[in-house]
């Protein structure tokens, strides 16, 4: 069969890279044809040291650009590995109708952004890598052409022999704390040190990303530069760590058992790492909760990962990830669910799937104005411009037709986002904090309303550790994120006004929690009448939200 894969970058590091990679390996060694697409743009070079550096020595693969649309329509099955990449279904059934189209989910569900377009009806089925993701996508997406298979694992090696430490810890992972949530664990070992008699416990963190600054500030103010090291060698003999609030797999926590170490893993707010690893006894659950949690790390270090319980570890391994038919199964499953939609669309229309083109949606009008603005920033610094543009009337006159426009295409975005009643939004000091009534308000909601989400927002990364470690989704003040959030939340807890350019729907319901004694003055205090007129003006409006 011919089989082409369509990613974002397989020449970067990262899980889905590498799972690209043991994909094209295992359907090669089936006597199968494999035609990869980039979507990133790359050089003739780093074909040859993918293909040296992982063996992949055959005449059957060939690397491709992903906008070469004849190449990636030709064959029998299609695999896309990326979700924003989705929409590229709808070509190649305009080339090929018979193609069939997989769609791979590799990250969490709760981080597939609403905004893209994943183009389901033109896509044969969708893998996932438990059942209760497939349960959770079904219901999302009202789509039903799922089957779950984990991804293939064959650059695993089995160990025998079981590895213990008495004070090694490692984290590896890309710094992105939001997603991550490392600096938990910077926290969880300054606990461990103030308040337990282990104060070697040696953490090391390796990865890149956005996070990094945190952490090492993290560090320097806990004052554990002797026990935390990032980017620095890793050792061989470690516990593993993982405190993502999300994962599909964890490719680093199976790597972590393959090499015969022990792991340290949050379940998971989804619990999906619990329903994958709970059956491995070099696997134990941390809970997010400190006191817990450094009792949890500590009785893994004074116990044994014995050789009876390695044995068992291995069989179980064979069974979900080291075996030969993952090629034969992914095929099964391919051909045993059938997307009734897409049969209807092709043969209805007879195979008329709707042209690929950007929508000129809400979103990109903004996203153009925005291109609009940058190009008249660096227009302001040429000679030929820099008089005109430098002259306050026009500048002015610029900014406002820019606002206003801005302000007008948000509106229909926020007029086009319904209220759900199992969101509430708390904005505590505009984000500044996360302290007084709507922090203890929010807390009661997640205690008592199990099903309820609830978001903070957050003016920094300091912020956001704080609302994370309560159990709560910070939200970044004043972002396009936080005024679609905002508005998605039926209940909102506030001790301030709220954003003007947020708006309020008529579903939504505003909780205001100002306080004082006797009265609130509410600018009535003022004694510049003209300033006092100007802020009421301003602040009524404001109070109308309120219920």
């Amino acid at each position: 069969m011919q089989i082409n894969i369509l990613g974002f970058n397989i020449f970067a590091k990262g899980g889905t890279s590498r799972s690209n990679i043991n994909l094209i390996k295992a359907f090669l060694e089936k006597g199968h044809e494999v035609k990869y697409f980039n979507s990133l743009d790359f050089e003739a070079s780093e074909i040859t040291k993918l293909i040296i550096h992982e063996n992949i020595n055959s005449p059957d693969f060939k690397v491709f650009k992903s906008y070469d649309y004849d190449e990636l329509s030709v064959g029998d099955i299609l695999i896309i590995t990326r979700e924003d990449l989705f929409k590229y279904s709808r070509i190649v059934k305009q080339h090929n109708s018979n193609l069939k189209v997989v769609g791979e989910i590799h990250g969490p569900l709760e981080y597939i952004n609403d905004d893209i377009d994943l183009s389901l009806y033109t896509i044969d089925c969708i893998r996932v890598s438990t059942e209760s993701i497939k349960q959770q996508f079904e219901q999302k997406y009202n789509y039903k052409a799922v089957f779950n298979q984990y991804v293939n694992a064959q650059h695993i090696e089995l160990t025998n022999i079981p590895s213990n430490t008495k004070r090694n810890l490692l984290i590896k992972s890309r710094f992105e704390d939001g997603v991550k949530d490392i600096s938990y664990v910077i926290k969880l070992i300054n606990y461990i040190k103030r308040n337990t008699y282990k104060n070697d416990i040696q953490l090391y963190i390796v990865g890149y990303g956005p996070s990094e600054n945190l952490y090492k500030n993290l560090v320097e103010y806990y004052n554990l530069e002797d026990n935390i090291h990032i980017n620095e060698r890793e050792p061989l003999n470690y516990i593993y760590v993982s405190t993502s609030p999300y994962e599909t797999l964890g490719y680093s926590i199976l790597e972590t058992v393959a090499n015969g170490n022990q792991a340290l893993i949050y379940a998971g707010d989804d619990n999906v790492l619990e329903g994958i690893y709970k059956k491995y006894n070099a696997v134990s659950f941390l809970s997010k909760d400190f006191r817990k949690d450094s009792e949890q790390l500590l009785q893994v270090f004074e116990g044994k990962y014995t050789r009876s319980e390695r044995a068992k570890d291995i069989q179980r391994l064979q069974v979900d990830f080291a075996n030969d038919d993952y090629v034969d199964r992914y095929l099964n499953n391919v051909n045993s669910v059938n997307n009734e939609n897409l049969a209807k669309v092709i043969d209805v229309k007879k195979a008329r799937v709707p042209k690929i083109k950007a929508k000129k949606t809400n979103t990109s009008k903004i996203h153009n104005l925005d291109q609009k603005r940058d190009l008249y920033e660096n227009l302001k610094k040429t000679v030929l411009f820099k008089k005109l543009f430098n002259n306050n009337i026009f500048f002015n006159g610029m900014k406002k037709i820019y606002i206003y426009r801005k302000n007008k295409l948000e509106k229909k975005i926020m007029d086009g986002i319904e209220p759900e009643e199992n969101k509430v939004f708390i904005e505590s000091f505009h984000g500044s904090n996360f302290s007084g009534d709507p922090k203890y308000l929010a807390l009661q909601i997640k205690k008592k309303f199990k099903d309820k989400k609830v978001y903070v927002s957050s003016v920094n990364s300091l912020v956001d550790i704080e609302i994370r470690n309560s159990g709560l989704i910070p939200v970044r003040f004043g972002s396009a994120i936080y005024k679609k959030i905002f508005r998605s939340c039926k209940y909102v807890f506030m001790n301030g006004n709220s954003l003007d350019n947020v708006y309020k729907h008529s579903n939504q319901i505003f909780v205001q929690t100002w306080h004082g004694f006797p009265l609130k003055k509410m600018v009535n205090d003022l004694s510049d009448k003209k300033e006092k007129n100007l802020q009421l003006s301003k602040f009524l409006p404001r109070m109308n939200k309120w219920d």
